[in-house]
């Protein structure tokens, strides 16, 4: 029964072993593959936030209380999420 118990230790230790040493191998190679593409200008992450051309004539419009925000967002065919986070970044504040 001990003998049992000790065989399953030892496989228990070098399955182990094996699958640290496979982690370390991949994470390796995932680090080469990520500096081979940013020496390539390969860009990371999400492309950044651009205003809609006609951004600024639209804001104007709802600045002056002329149109409402969501013909604002219509006008300009951004989502509602797109229209406030554009507002945030823009600092935009609308007359009341």
């Amino acid at each position: 029964m001990w003998v049992i118990e000790m065989i399953n230790s030892i496989l228990i230790e070098v399955l182990g072993s094996i699958a640290e040493a496979e982690r370390l191998k991949i994470r390796q190679r995932q680090a080469e593959g990520i500096e081979a593409a940013k020496q390539k200008g390969l860009k990371f992450g999400r492309p950044k936030v651009k205003k809609p051309k006609n951004w600024d004539a639209v804001m104007e419009k709802v600045r002056q209380s002329e149109i409402r925000p969501v013909d604002a967002m219509q006008e300009m065919g951004i989502s509602k999420s797109r229209y406030y986070h554009l507002c945030k970044m823009f600092h935009f504040k609308r007359e009341s």
